[in-house]
């Protein structure tokens, strides 16, 4: 990175943990995903970036990707495992953060849990360390608290315009070739459960992002769609609570769907933990240089 792409990021990272911040302190039983993800991404654009995809609010034994809908009536239940994950990004330059509000205090240790495998992934992230390692790192932190890590989610290469840039960081040991770089950003996010350690994918779809620019075959609305994401989100995720002003909330859902059927966007469904278990998260962004490795969000 040049010195202007790290300022940045930097930046991005620091909008990125305000908003996290304050979308954490809105989780409380009875308030309204729809406020706390909206609120969250409104904070990102005051603060001059760009959502980098739409805020995950994640309950309980949903692992990840659920975003509110149009007009989404979904409220936070009592005694909930909140997880709240969010990215930032200016001109492409992305951050990732996330963070887990537990309102059970049975739950803190299934918290603290993912929140200590972070912090110990971090201490031994650096260029020159190998990927598997920082997998054996998370679970075995996971594992002294008396939880499974999920061992198909994980951490992430980030680039320009670019979220998963095809290098995993896993949170088990595995192993896999490569070693961390230096001159490149992560994301590194441990997911501990009392469940069976793994997620599948859930019938619900909330988040999309565009695969192809085709438009053989479409209709005028299809491309209208596919021209305005394109304009708006380049390749990285969106909601349909973001196309709202395109059409009517059966509108937009059906244009997606079909969509997504016709391999023009990829959809990401509601993961979902395998044996119905609680699932908890946390999530930095961190940018290694060959002399250190620095917590941007």
């Amino acid at each position: 990175m040049t010195e202007e792409e790290l300022k940045l990021i930097i930046r991005a990272g620091q909008i990125a943990a305000k908003a996290r911040d304050a979308g954490a302190k809105m989780i409380r039983p009875s308030e309204k995903v729809i406020n706390v993800c909206e609120t969250v991404e409104k904070i990102i654009i005051d603060e001059g970036a760009k959502p980098a995809f739409p805020c995950n609010l994640s309950i309980n034994n949903e692992a990840a990707h659920y975003s509110p809908v149009i007009g989404d009536e979904k409220v936070i239940p009592e005694n909930a495992v909140v997880k709240l994950d969010i990215g930032a990004h200016i001109d492409g330059y992305i951050t990732d953060t996330a963070v887990t509000v537990y309102l059970d205090e049975k739950m803190e240790k299934l918290a603290m849990a993912a929140k200590d495998a972070l912090t110990a992934a971090i201490a031994n992230f650096r260029s020159g360390v190998q990927l598997s390692e920082i997998g054996k790192v998370i679970e075995k932190t996971i594992k002294m608290y008396g939880f499974k890590p999920v061992r198909n989610l994980g951490g992430h290469l980030v680039r320009r315009y670019e979220l998963h840039a095809g290098i995993f960081v896993p949170n088990v040991y595995e192993r896999i070739p490569g070693k961390i770089t230096s001159g490149y950003t992560y994301a590194i996010e441990p997911f501990a459960t009392d469940g069976g350690g793994e997620v599948v994918e859930g019938k619900d779809v909330t988040i999309y992002a565009l695969r192809s620019r085709t438009s053989k075959g479409l209709t005028e609305i299809e491309k209208k769609f596919i021209e305005e994401i394109d304009k708006r989100f380049k390749t990285l995720p969106f909601s349909e609570r973001w196309l709202k002003d395109l059409g009517s909330k059966e509108e937009v859902e059906v244009t997606l769907k079909t969509l997504s059927k016709r391999g023009v966007l990829h959809s990401y469904p509601v993961l979902m933990e395998v044996k119905k278990g609680m699932v908890s998260q946390f999530e930095h962004t961190v940018y290694v240089s060959e002399k250190e490795t620095t917590v941007l969000t």
